[in-house]
């Protein structure tokens, strides 16, 4: 299997290292060397056998060199040198013997190791993928209680909408009422301007018919003479002043109720007016308070 050099040398540093750390008393096992170096098992695997091996090699490799019994025997019988190389042939055979029985001890250790590995490496995999199913489970709920509080949030505005809408028209009424009341007063200050000037002249004419019976009964004291002659006269203009003086009180009567009743207007106008600046007010405020949608106005 071919690794990346980069890779292959990250390996091969991390399994040095943690063979120092452990004072080169035991080989590192894979799954803390593909941890040190942040690579994959099967990077670490095969990069791992390959160093396993010739960390075994080199430790079970024999020197070959003429033993010292061969250079004697060279001046000895033939048969002696031949049993000096069987001996050694056979020290070689077991030499490799054990080099290969050490090889496969450590691959079924390597094995089991690769097993251990994989098993834990699937915990964490199934770990990682409950606490992203927990995430996502979050995430969705988060989702949904945003997705409420927006729905929620449009129907505050549309209530508040509504509200507007009907303050605006009742504002619209109360003006209009307003309006009205302003017409209605206007007509009855001018009709107490004619009640007024309808006051004025009865009492002018009441001033003279004053005048004139001042002047009659002067004339009635100094010509006694005419007194029978003009008793009727008199008497009419008597009659005259009654009904005058009654005309007169009916127009005071008349004029009183008028101007109490542009009064009581004129106070209906006012409170209109302070209640039409109060719902100005509060509508001012709330439209204040309300949040400005994204990307409207207020």
């Amino acid at each position: 299997m071919d690794v990346n050099p980069e890779i292959r040398e990250r390996i091969l540093a991390a399994a040095a290292q943690l063979f120092e750390q452990s004072g080169r008393k035991e080989l590192p096992t894979v799954d803390s060397v593909r941890k040190l170096s942040r690579t994959s098992m099967n990077d670490a695997s095969a990069v791992m056998r390959e160093w396993r091996r010739l960390q075994i090699v080199s430790a079970s490799a024999t020197v070959v060199s003429v033993p010292e019994r061969v250079s004697q025997a060279s001046a000895a019988a033939l048969s002696t040198l031949w049993t000096e190389a069987q001996e050694l042939a056979n020290e070689s055979l077991n030499v490799a013997q054990a080099a290969w029985d050490a090889e496969r001890a450590e691959a079924e250790k390597l094995r089991v190791e690769l097993s251990s590995a994989f098993e834990t490496q699937g915990a964490e995999l199934e770990a990682l993928k409950g606490k992203l199913a927990e995430a996502e489970g979050r995430a969705a709920a988060a989702a949904a209680a945003a997705e409420s509080e927006r729905v929620e949030l449009l129907k505050q505005v549309a209530v508040l909408t509504d509200t507007a809408h009907t303050a605006t028209a009742r504002v619209q009424e109360i003006e209009k009422r307003a309006e009205d009341l302003k017409a209605a007063l206007s007509a009855a200050q001018a009709a107490e301007g004619r009640v007024t000037a309808e006051l004025e002249a009865e009492r002018s004419l009441h001033g003279k018919t004053r005048e004139s019976l001042t002047a009659l009964t002067t004339e009635l004291v100094t010509v006694k003479a005419r007194a029978e002659a003009q008793a009727a006269v008199q008497s009419e203009q008597a009659e005259r002043f009654k009904r005058v003086e009654a005309e007169l009180i009916q127009v005071r009567e008349s004029a009183a109720a008028a101007r109490e009743e542009a009064a009581q207007l004129r106070g209906q106008a006012e409170a209109l007016k302070a209640q039409q600046a109060q719902l100005l007010e509060a509508i001012t405020v709330r439209d204040g308070e309300r949040p400005t949608p994204k990307g409207g106005k207020k």
